[in-house]
């Protein structure tokens, strides 16, 4: 048997927390040496050479940029650099205890029963004898006292040594009835290639890679590759490249599943394609743009085939609703529909394909098919359909059950990556992004750091995940910089992402107290074709709608927004008893998150309409929520206007002869601008703008070049539309907009 974890583990780790924490920082500081690490390559690295952050910086110099950023499997043994060898030159041996410890660094797994068969040791030997120091054992297992030691092992023994060691393992596996392993290690032993290995070694693969054990499935499926020929050469790369995609290396598999095109054997390019569009679509940002004809089976071709092929335009289809290419997946769904009817298999690559595009781009709501089995057509659909539907709190339980563990049945579209790391990626963002849509800011911006050092989160929904880290940076932290692991993500991300920087940009200047430059942002961006993300994330809604045409999300965050919109609507007449009604149907929202920004909204209109105690009112119950999702950074923003409404609220108090003068950081008459763009149309809002600061009709129209008449037309509609009467009224408005935005 081949083990699921590192094959030596250390006696002593961090805890999660301090391992997290040095992540971190390793991570940071490789950014800054201009080294960027994907975040989980480094959480392996750091375990893999027990937390000794020099070692990883070394180890890290040396990769190649493609396992820097998680593209590419990491090398096996990793490379021996100088903190290793600082720690073990000086290291004597004599020739037994070399060679038990060079057993034990190449067993497959951990298992105690392996390594004393193999040397001949007993277990009082282990305990008592002089490999103590560097090996310890302990219920039925054992492991390296420093995993950086069997490193420096393996690239420090002779390749006589070496291969003695595999005879040797390769013989206790025989006695202990475990023929797969004797064979593995046959392969690393042998001193010419061995073809007539290559069989069990390939099943080896097969089990390992459907197990979840994709990277020892794929060092299996090389070693396969190593001593084939003809066929089984292609099948060992096909099983190494679907290996690579399991584990979100895509380089490795675009190589390797690229290479069987165009003179692999049929069958296996039939096997192939799939996992070579995933491949290529996430590393280089192609989408599936192949000619079906080219690769459709003939019509009497094996019903094996047609559901490989069925599986192929199911995924291209879904690669393309993760892009927002509707237009091709719908073309691929049709292709998905034909394939599956040919197979023979019933509709289930067909559902599970429609349903996931569906709910991924809120296509066909009507007579959408029920969620497949297994983790991904079954488990992620229907978490996001009952989400979608406002029961997120069903959404997140079914989550928690397929990431649980419980997920036996096959998953039509994917069978065999039920228990990937990519699979599991695909759950744990759509976790995040279910905690964020709850409003639970905190849980959601702990939960993806968590994830983001154990996962490919990168990869999942065209790289959601990097724009959920900024936006949850954005939300939760006063920091004027994204986090180490946000810039990490961001700069190892592949393909052509769909990063919302101007919504980041505009959501930072708003939270910072500069709503035009915002407004701006906001404008800008749709000028540019609001491209986003298709499930939606969070935004800013307070001075414009940021939200991507088709996006999809919860009814009741799609409601928030409208009350949001509303709000800014408000005219001079009716703002009072609207505010009042707002509210009310705002305190039904289920996210907190939505409630305390409807709330500040409607302070900051009390306030602007000279209702003071209101304003107040609402904004303290938007601090009070904002402080208890750890929404940090718009507490902030609350609690400055909180200060500004205090300060004129006092002064207001003050007896005085003269007129007060309160000083404002925004220009009134740009604050009114942001608050009436959504209601004026341009020419509009311009006469609007130039009638506050005092122009005349004549003067607006020669500064325009139309007629007093077309003015004049233009003022009857602000003035219906602002819900003011006459000039004076409206400059008087513009003016108090400045003072609470």
């Amino acid at each position: 048997m081949f083990s699921a974890t590192s094959l030596h583990g250390v006696r002593l780790r961090p805890s999660a927390v301090e391992e997290r924490d040095l992540v971190i920082t390793i991570t940071g500081q490789l950014l800054d040496a201009d080294l960027a690490t994907a975040p989980h390559v480094v959480a392996a690295l750091v375990r893999s050479l027990g937390a000794d952050p020099v070692a990883v910086r070394e180890t890290v110099a040396l990769l190649t940029p493609g396992q820097r950023t998680g593209q590419r499997m990491l090398p096996r043994p990793l490379p021996l650099v100088p903190a290793m060898s600082a720690a073990f030159d000086d290291r004597v041996l004599d020739h037994d205890e070399h060679l038990a410890l060079l057993i034990a660094a190449h067993c497959t797994d951990d298992r105690l029963e392996v390594l004393l068969t193999a040397t001949g040791l007993s277990a009082g030997d282990l305990v008592d004898g002089a490999l103590a120091c560097h090996v310890s054992a302990s219920r039925g297992g054992f492991a390296f006292v420093d995993p950086r030691f069997p490193i420096w092992l393996q690239h420090t023994a002779s390749a006589a040594a070496s291969i003695r060691a595999h005879a040797l393992l390769a013989d206790a596996h025989r006695s202990l009835d475990e023929p797969l392993c004797e064979q593995w290690h046959r392969a690393r032993g042998a001193l010419e290639r061995t073809p007539e290995i290559v069989p069990a070694l390939i099943v080896a693969a097969r089990e390992l890679n459907e197990a979840g054990h994709s990277s020892w499935a794929f060092r299996v499926a090389m070693e396969a590759a190593e001593h084939a020929l003809g066929d089984a050469r292609d099948e060992a790369r096909l099983v190494a490249g679907t290996a690579a995609v399991a584990a979100g290396c895509m380089e490795d598999a675009s190589e390797l599943l690229g290479s069987l095109f165009p003179a692999g054997a049929p069958a296996h390019r039939a096997q192939a394609l799939a996992s070579l569009l995933v491949a290529d679509a996430t590393a280089k940002g192609v989408l599936p743009a192949l000619d079906p004809v080219d690769h459709r089976p003939a019509a009497d071709a094996d019903p094996a085939h047609w559901y490989a092929w069925a599986r192929t335009a199911g995924l291209a289809a879904l690669l393309c609703a993760e892009r927002g290419a509707i237009g091709p997946m719908r073309s691929w769904l049709g292709e998905a529909r034909s394939a599956d009817l040919t197979a023979g298999v019933d509709g289930a690559v067909r559902d599970a394909a429609v349903a996931l595009c569906w709910i991924l781009t809120g296509e066909g709501d009507d007579g959408a098919p029920e969620p497949a089995s297994g983790p991904f057509c079954g488990a992620l659909v229907a978490a996001l359909r009952a989400a979608v539907d406002d029961d997120i709190d069903l959404g997140l339980q079914i989550l928690a059950r397929a990431r649980a563990g419980l997920r036996d049945e096959i998953d039509p579209l994917i069978a065999g990556f039920e228990r990937s790391a990519l699979v599991e990626a695909y759950l744990a963002v759509a976790e995040v992004l279910l905690r964020f849509w709850a409003g639970e800011v905190a849980e959601a911006s702990e939960l993806l750091s968590a994830y983001t050092v154990d996962l490919p989160v990168a990869v999942p929904f065209a790289g959601l995940a990097i724009t959920l880290a900024h936006r949850l940076e954005l939300t939760a932290s006063t920091r004027s910089q994204p986090s180490a692991l946000t810039r990490a993500l961001t700069a190892c991300a592949s393909g052509a992402l769909r990063i919302e920087s101007l919504v980041d940009s505009g959501i930072r200047s708003y939270l910072a107290g500069d709503p035009e430059q915002a407004a701006t942002d906001i404008g800008l961006w749709h000028q540019r074709g609001a491209q986003g993300t298709l499930l939606v994330v969070p935004g800013l809604d307070e001075v414009g709608r940021a939200i991507a045409p088709g996006g999809v999300e919860p009814a009741g965050l799609a409601h928030a927004r409208n009350l949001v919109h509303r709000a800014r609507m408000l005219s001079e007449m009716s703002w009072r008893r609207e505010v009042l009604e707002i509210a009310e149907e705002g305190a039904r929202l289920h996210s907190p998150f939505a409630q305390a920004r409807l709330e500040a909204v409607l302070g900051s209109i009390c306030a602007r309409h000279g209702d003071q105690a209101g304003g107040r009112r609402h904004l303290r119950a938007s601090h009070t929520l904002f402080a208890a999702i750890g929404a940090d950074a718009w507490r902030s923003l609350v609690e400055e206007r909180l200060v500004r409404l205090g300060d004129q609220m006092a002064a207001a108090a003050t007896v005085a002869t003269a007129p007060i003068t309160i000083m404002h950081d925004l220009d009134p008459l740009a604050a009114s601008r942001i608050a009436w763009e959504s209601v004026l149309t341009r020419r509009e809002l311009e006469v609007a703008m130039r009638i506050a600061q005092g122009a005349q009709n004549r003067e607006i129209a020669d500064e325009f070049g139309s007629s007093v008449r077309t003015v004049e037309v233009h003022v009857g509609k602000i003035f219906a539309k602002l819900g003011v009467r006459s000039r004076v009224e409206l400059t008087g408005l513009a003016h108090r907009a400045g003072r609470h935005l």
